[in-house]
């Protein structure tokens, strides 16, 4: 599987692969800066925001697009999203549907997939997505779903079947979570999006994703720099000391870090600017040296700042997530 390696990922992999499709090495996420997104400022700030990451994307690959966009049923504004998109494509022909690749997440498992996912293409205006994920291995209050895991991904396989979606993955799925579908699925899960950042490393489930061909991709990537408990903490020097080297930002820095450790990175941002800041890390590549000094530093003080008020179903020490029971 292209893209879950080490520090030999080519500098200029643009793409990875999952279920035997390219799926663009970097993605933009729509969820935690526009969570429920209101009418108004926000929605209208939500939409400019998806046009800037697919012009971004369309400018950077000169117009073979790594136009990237995650969502999610949890983050009640993919009616917002689909109108962008859809207002994106008419005003660019050139690029068509299938020059994006759409990601969305559901969480009501419970209401039934499909219908679920019917409704979210419905919201996105599409009539597939690239990629569906079920959200959590259980409810956002950490209480397990009525369907057990192996029901659920068999409800995933049946999407796959009528053309819905063309991948199946899993979000911040755990090892035990896991091996609950691993040996019994016809499709096998080809993607576990989790957070993950140099301070959240989750080896046992790296190892676990790996052994099994499971694209792992990374959301909150840029913790370091995003979480003010962690600005000053023990991965600041090992990262300005490889962007002083490569004459890169510390953001690059981290990016590539994802990608050379196995891991897709999921991003955002308001501010355009960044967008090609963020898509400029496929023409450098970090040392073997420099990877292992940044992931030393994180496993310091590992630390989880998502699902963290679910009951109890992650450890509180993350070094130890392989042990977690759902």
């Amino acid at each position: 599987l292209a893209c879950v390696g080490e520090t030999a990922v080519p500098r200029n992999m643009q793409h990875c692969v999952v279920a035997g499709r390219p799926i663009p090495a970097i993605g933009f996420g729509v969820g935690t800066a526009w969570f429920a997104a209101t009418p108004g400022p926000q929605q209208t700030e939500l939409a400019r925001s998806v046009h800037a990451a697919l012009d971004a994307g369309a400018t950077q690959n000169a117009g073979l697009s790594i136009c990237h966009i995650d969502e999610a049923e949890m983050y009640q504004n993919e009616g917002t999203t689909g109108a962008a998109m859809s207002a994106w494509l008419t005003a660019n022909p050139a690029m068509p549907r299938g020059s994006l690749f759409v990601t969305s997440k559901v969480m009501s498992v419970d209401d039934g997939i499909e219908s679920v996912c019917k409704r979210t293409l419905a919201a996105l205006q599409l009539s597939y997505l690239d990629l569906y994920l079920i959200h959590a291995p259980f409810q956002r209050s950490g209480a397990p779903f009525a369907t057990p895991l192996p029901e659920a991904w068999r409800q995933m396989e049946a999407l796959v079947d009528a053309g819905l979606v063309r991948a199946i993955g899993v979000s911040n799925w755990r090892v035990a979570d896991l091996r609950q579908i691993v040996d019994s699925a016809r499709i096998p899960p080809s993607c576990n999006q989790v957070e993950a950042h140099p301070y959240l490393q989750q080896p046992a489930l790296m190892r676990f994703c790996k052994e099994h061909s499971i694209l792992v991709t990374a959301y909150s990537p840029l913790a370091p720099l995003t979480k003010p408990a962690l600005h000053g903490g023990p991965v600041d020097a090992a990262v300005a000391a490889a962007a002083a080297v490569h004459g890169r930002t510390m953001a690059q820095v981290l990016l590539r870090w994802s990608l050379q450790t196995g891991r897709l990175p999921i991003t955002t941002t308001s501010k355009p600017e960044r967008l090609g800041e963020y898509l400029a890390i496929f023409d450098f590549q970090l040392s073997t040296e420099q990877v292992q000094a940044i992931s030393a530093a994180g496993a310091l003080k590992p630390q989880r700042f998502f699902w963290t008020k679910c009951g109890g179903q992650f450890k509180d020490d993350p070094l130890e997530e392989e042990d977690s029971a759902p």
